[in-house]
């Protein structure tokens, strides 16, 4: 399969993904609640916290039925999914319903086309024992464990990116560049592929994509750091969302 065939068959799996029925932007709401029980907007009964990192929902209309979701857990009423969404163990309540217009208008995934000259030679340097500080489009801070940093040249000149793992173990990371707000959203996301032993490593800008916060402002997704903002213009990847009639 060429460069640019696999390049497409990955544009595709991402606005299939996007656009599933429980998609990212079916996203209705993340709900932080107490252990006082309260309503949720769209969804029937009073929902508490249970103080073990459960979501616990009563008053269901069911002979007083009472249900407890934990983890990966998720329970439907009608067209709606709930779902525990855990960060760094504090917990909400997430709902996601298929008939949020952005989901149901959502078309598809402007992208840059493929260029080869995109993906980039990189030299990659563990840093064992690092942390930094990320801050969410929330304002919430939390701090993350550091894989390292890829070194390699844009525009000519020396850069770094900054990199974590993802709860895959993926090398991760969030930047932002001179083409956001303008032609793409405010920031992207990047999975970048696992240097050889020598540290030898590839930057492939095509495969930039959108955070999910892009698709429902609901997502609490985490911003780039600066030493992974550029003023240059990274035209490679993802763009934007395209929202249908």
């Amino acid at each position: 399969m060429s460069f640019e065939d696999e390049w497409r068959e990955w544009h595709r799996a991402r606005e299939s993904y996007a656009g599933a029925e429980y998609g990212p932007a079916a996203l209705e709401s993340t709900n932080w609640l107490i252990t006082e029980p309260a309503a949720v907007e769209g969804v029937p009964g009073l929902w508490a916290l249970t103080g073990d990192g459960g979501i616990r929902g009563s008053e269901l209309g069911t002979s007083g039925s009472i249900v407890t979701l934990r983890g990966g857990e998720t329970i439907r009423f009608g067209r709606r999914e709930l779902r525990v969404f855990d960060r760094n163990g504090v917990v909400a309540l997430r709902v996601f319903n298929p008939r949020r217009p952005q989901r149901e208008r959502f078309s598809a995934i402007d992208a840059y086309p493929p260029r080869k000259g995109w993906r980039l030679r990189a030299v990659f340097e563990s840093t064992p024992g690092e942390h930094i500080t990320v801050t969410a489009v929330d304002g919430q801070r939390h701090e993350s464990a550091v894989a390292g940093r890829l070194r390699f040249e844009l525009d000519g000149i020396p850069r770094t990116l900054t990199v974590t793992r993802n709860a895959h173990g993926d090398l991760t990371a969030v930047f932002a560049d001179g083409t956001n707000g303008i032609e793409t959203y405010r920031f992207r996301f990047l999975v970048v592929e696992e240097p050889a032993d020598d540290g030898s490593a590839w930057i492939d800008f095509n495969r930039a994509y959108l955070p999910p916060c892009a698709f429902s402002d609901q997502f609490l997704c985490p911003l780039p750091l600066d030493e992974n903002t550029y003023t240059s213009s990274i035209r490679a990847g993802e763009r934007a969302v395209i929202l249908g009639r």
